[in-house]
């Protein structure tokens, strides 16, 4: 743990006098039943040991309270040995809190959106929004899993990543509604990981009291933040609506941790897939709440066929890149799950060859499932060569991975009639194999927070890489399609997104 006065958390032994600590690091928290001290928000975590969370009084920065909270679960693990933490506050900053709350007080009721909500680019935030929260349930996933399997470090490090990413989502609402719009929104989500993981922990130590206390809480979470997006969109996100999809978003993450420690890995992998294809539509239609919230129209590009194939695209080569992480990990561990995980890949492979057939016909796909199979295979054996020591079948592995580039460029560019240029291509893929083969270096080394960056990295350039192929198939189709085909959303490219 770091530090730096401005975000830091530390665990102190409740055994010790919160008098014995410096003045300047004592506890300074608010109650979550009264207004939110912007100037002056803290939290505080309470470690299921005998250590309390407390957070060090901080340099005002926008957000830094909030983003200081998602260190919460990491200072737990890292003090008490893997428990989980309970959301906590307290009125007196001198006496840190010492017993969990069975219920998270609401704070939705407090906030009132600013007057003039700031203009945002529709489209751009879709596209944010939907790539955000499908890497929210895969971080989520890996930090339950890390609980599952008493992998401390990887825990430590699965929950910094959320961190950030739960920051990125606060500054997403920040940048439309504002700084205490953020912190709200920042301290309720990252509130929902500490269930989760703490459901996780339930499951691990056989514990239905720690698990019934997770649901609950959860439960509270899916009303606050619903009726927190109705309050700041306006009513342009109805609270039941929300509160439907947020309930199953938490059941399809429960599910997959009662399978997953169960050795029922192929329904937890299953269940992983679902969750992260559950946020894109719901990451559309926050985003489309947001806008005309606001008061401002949708553009006529928001939900076109061209846009729909630029999220399905993002969906599927984002999720490639995560479930190509899992599948990696798995094997350099030698985990029992790592069938599970080839097979999920297996299925997004599916599903991405459906699409180049839809647009390309059977024998571009046949050529494309070909191609990307290999280089599935190829990350394999690299896996399989660290595992083994063996440099001489890693050199192979990448000499297999250099070959990919080239040819796949070459497809994809011959395909989009010139539209994809192959040199740019092969060097888009040499970043994607470049990127995946670093994390897995990093995880092996065990510095999961190297390896969490590079995941990260290569799941983002996945949406850079689909937004330039969308454009690109969307030209080419609408070449080939009768006059207006592509805009009406008849045949062409809307074939492909429904297949898809």
């Amino acid at each position: 743990m770091g530090t730096d006065d401005r975000s830091a958390l530390t665990c102190v032994d409740m055994r010790d006098t919160p008098s014995d600590l410096p003045r300047r690091y004592r506890a300074r928290v608010v109650t979550r039943k009264g207004g939110v001290d912007a100037a002056e928000m803290g939290t505080v975590a309470t470690c299921t040991g005998e250590g309390t969370v407390v957070r060090r009084r901080p340099i005002r920065r926008p957000f830094a309270a909030s983003r200081a909270a998602a260190v919460g679960v990491a200072a737990c693990i890292a003090l008490a040995g893997l428990p989980g933490c309970s959301s906590q506050s307290a009125a007196d900053d001198d006496e840190p809190a010492s017993q969990p709350t069975a219920e998270p007080a609401a704070v939705h009721e407090h906030m009132s959106p600013p007057a003039d909500v700031k203009a945002v680019d529709a489209v751009d935030l879709r596209a944010t929004l939907e790539q955000l929260l499908g890497q929210h349930a895969i971080l989520t996933v890996r930090l339950t899993r890390a609980r599952l399997r008493e992998d401390g470090d990887l825990a430590q490090s699965a929950d910094a990543a959320l961190g950030k990413n739960t920051a990125d989502l606060g500054e997403l609402i920040g940048s439309v509604y504002g700084a205490e719009a953020a912190e709200e929104f920042e301290r309720m989500w990252f509130g929902h990981v500490t269930d989760l993981f703490n459901y996780s922990r339930g499951v691990a130590d056989e514990d239905e009291a720690v698990k019934s206390q997770a649901r609950r809480q959860l439960d509270g979470y899916t009303t606050d933040l619903s009726q927190f997006l109705e309050a700041a969109t306006k009513k342009a996100v109805p609270a039941p609506v929300v509160a439907a999809e947020l309930r199953m978003h938490v059941d399809q993450l429960l599910q997959q941790v009662d399978a997953y420690a169960s050795g029922d890995y192929d329904r937890a992998f299953a269940l992983e897939r679902e969750s992260y294809a559950h946020m894109f539509p719901l990451g559309k239609a926050l985003a489309a709440g947001i806008v005309t919230g606001g008061g401002a129209g949708l553009p006529a590009d928001f939900d076109s066929p061209a846009r729909q194939l630029q999220s399905r695209l993002g969906l599927l080569l984002g999720e490639h890149a995560e479930l190509a992480v899992d599948a990696m990990r798995s094997g350099v561990s030698n985990s029992a799950d790592f069938p599970a995980a080839g097979a999920a890949l297996d299925g997004n492979t599916r599903e991405i060859t459906a699409m180049i057939e839809s647009v390309f016909g059977a024998a571009s796909a046949g050529s494309f499932q070909a191609l990307w199979a290999d280089h599935i295979d190829a990350f394999v054996t690299y896996t399989q060569a660290l595992a083994a020591d063996d440099a001489d079948l890693e050199n192979a592995a990448t000499e297999r991975l250099n070959g990919f580039n080239a040819d796949f460029a070459t497809f994809l560019s011959t395909s989009t009639q010139g539209r994809l240029g192959a040199p740019a291509l092969g060097d888009a893929f040499v970043m994607h194999e470049d990127l995946l083969l670093r994390q897995i270096n990093a995880y092996v080394e065990r510095d999961y927070s190297t390896a969490h960056q590079l995941s990260f990295d290569a799941y983002q350039h996945m949406f850079a890489l689909a937004a330039q192929a969308a454009t690109a198939i969307g030209d080419t189709v609408a070449a080939q399609s009768p006059r207006g085909g592509a805009q009406t959303g008849a045949g062409g490219m809307a074939a492909a997104i429904e297949r898809g």
